[in-house]
């Protein structure tokens, strides 16, 4: 399970819709396993004009299996999608911003995938659905997880590995084994680590700066 952290501008949406298969990269090549299965919830989902209840089935081989209809039953009622003036006849497109987030959620869990790419996937989510989404990733072991979230405390309740995307860093990604706050600890270091290096490479040009300052004077004490 790993969280995609970095600097607004980095790339993180960027890679995780080449990921999905949405763009393509400008460069470089991705090779996907045979028969993965991937799921992708975008920042602002879109949707056909259709039901709660079709645009959960419209992933599924057979709409028509008993299995898909029960699981399409049980993401609405866990995430409240059957409550107050709507059910799941309710017209997709006629919801909040926040049901129409769940609505995207429980379409990519239908698809039961190998790789779930979340991209802030918090944004809109009332608390409840918010703690049964950490509850239910907590327990799939057969599921890959790859989120991209400002939001903290989900990243670490999530994950287990944590990847900087960040210029600043040598090889601009940094990989952390651990939750967000192995993170920090890890970053705090590093950046330090790389701030005392560079200033140790600046006294060295100071060095050589004064060196060649000093002209064919100094040429000559070199050769000496």
């Amino acid at each position: 399970r790993i969280g995609l952290v970095g600097p607004n501008g980095a790339g993180k949406s960027t890679l995780l819709k080449i990921m999905a298969r949405r763009i393509e990269p400008d460069s470089g090549e991705f090779f996907f396993a045979k028969g993965i299965q991937i799921a992708y919830l975008p920042q602002i989902p879109q949707f056909q004009d259709e039901t709660i209840e079709n645009s959960l089935l419209s992933v599924s081989h057979d709409p028509n299996d008993p299995t898909q209809l029960a699981r399409a039953e049980e993401l609405i009622s866990r995430l409240g999608l059957n409550e107050g003036t709507f059910d799941r006849k309710s017209n997709v497109n006629k919801l909040s911003g926040g049901q129409q987030k769940k609505v995207a959620l429980a379409r990519e869990l239908m698809k039961e995938p190998d790789l779930l790419l979340l991209d802030e996937p918090t944004n809109h989510l009332d608390i409840e659905s918010l703690l049964w989404l950490e509850e239910y990733l907590e327990n799939q072991k057969s599921l890959t997880l790859l989120t991209v979230t400002h939001d903290r405390l989900f990243l670490q309740n999530v994950s287990d590995i944590i990847l900087d995307l960040d210029p600043q860093y040598k090889d601009g990604l940094l990989r952390i084994e651990g939750g967000y706050s192995e993170y920090l600890e890890a970053r705090s270091l590093r950046l330090n680590s790389q701030l005392a290096e560079e200033a140790h490479r600046a006294n060295d040009l100071r060095r050589e700066m004064a060196w060649l300052m000093r002209g064919a004077r100094a040429r000559t004490t070199k050769a000496k």
